[in-house]
């Protein structure tokens, strides 16, 4: 005669199999590495603009593609069926309020690319802060690259952005929107579409005749973003700014709009582009921003467009074989980095 489990026993074996069910799912969705494949590549070289740099001009205009400034944005920013907070008017204005000293840290004049970065110092609400502004012209968009962590699309595939940096000869690279630790997200890269569903995150698109554009996820279709010359599409954000305007609320969470480093991409004119990288969480040295304060910041460097990109102890810059910033542990391994690439001698 055979002995029964008591009941105890057979609780305990469901709730190992229902653990290992578990620890299976968890393991395959964030850890074990998914490679995947190319959706869509287009060759749209033909929209291609060319830019003069600042060195090639008499200093009268800037962004000079054939299309010039772009109108103002048409897009609908209410986020009436996204979580979203309004920006912070206090916030806004106590960062306006700040004092702030800039210094030069790195210059760099090339044939396809002019770099300016500066590191600005200012106290904000009685908290230090510091940032660094990377100012930048190109010749064409295809100058502003993008790398793959382990050269790589796919899920939780990871490298530090200055091995990405190394790999890809950059000479500038800042962290990208970690594409890779979400499941939905369009990311077009180098003019290449792997992924076309935002979910629900605000939209960044680079195009080829040099502007910069954000979309809310309703109002985003990656095709006909393809066939308009997209060059890079990052899916992170908040959107911060609308034709140079603050917006009133951004898609985003509490927890994101708080005070944090922060890495942003800023569009001023065809050709003419900004890397702004913002150290926090360090006592005595920079606190960081938030969102609000991170929409200003862009909003007084001079942007039209600008764009919130993966923060934290993500958020570094690099340039020429040295970190920039002092980021939090040395910063984190992620999935992409954006960058510009040293000219060959």
């Amino acid at each position: 005669m055979k002995k029964k489990f008591p009941v105890w026993a057979l609780i305990l074996l469901d709730l190992a199999a229902a653990a290992i069910c578990i620890g299976i799912v968890l393991l395959v969705t964030y850890i074990l590495p998914q490679r995947s494949v190319v959706v869509e590549e287009d060759d749209n070289t033909e929209l291609t603009e060319q830019f003069s740099l600042p060195s090639q001009t008499d200093g009268s205009e800037e962004g000079t593609g054939a299309l010039g400034i772009p109108p103002a944005s048409t897009n609908d920013w209410s986020h009436a069926d996204t979580a979203s907070l309004a920006a912070d008017q206090d916030e806004i204005d106590a960062f306006r309020a700040a004092q702030k000293t800039r210094e030069t840290v790195h210059e760099y004049t090339g044939n396809t690319a002019e770099i300016k970065i500066d590191q600005v110092s200012c106290t904000v609400d009685g908290e230090p802060l510091v940032y660094f502004v990377a100012d930048i012209y190109v010749t064409s968009t295809q100058c502003i690259q993008t790398a793959f962590a382990q050269s790589t699309y796919g899920r939780n595939i990871r490298d530090s952005v200055d091995r990405m940096a190394r790999q890809n000869n950059a000479l500038l690279a800042i962290s990208g929107d970690s594409y890779g630790e979400s499941s939905r997200t369009c990311v077009i890269r180098n003019g290449t579409l792997y992924s076309s569903d935002p979910g629900t995150s605000d939209v960044c698109v680079l195009y080829l005749d040099g502007t910069m554009k954000t979309y809310s996820a309703t109002q985003f279709d990656a095709e006909q973003a393809m066939q308009d010359g997209a060059w890079q599409a990052w899916t992170f954000g908040p959107a911060l700014l609308d034709n140079g305007e603050i917006l009133e609320s951004f898609h985003s969470t509490e927890y994101l709009n708080k005070v944090n480093p922060r890495c942003a991409i800023g569009y001023i004119a065809p050709g003419h582009y900004l890397f702004v990288l913002v150290d926090g969480r360090q006592d005595e040295y920079s606190a960081g921003v938030t969102m609000s304060q991170l929409a200003a910041l862009m909003q007084e460097e001079g942007c039209r467009t600008a764009y919130n990109l993966d923060g934290g102890k993500s958020a570094v810059m690099y340039y020429d074989g040295d970190w920039v910033n002092d980021p939090i542990g040395m910063g984190r391994e992620i999935s992409d980095c954006i960058y510009i690439a040293a000219e060959e001698e």
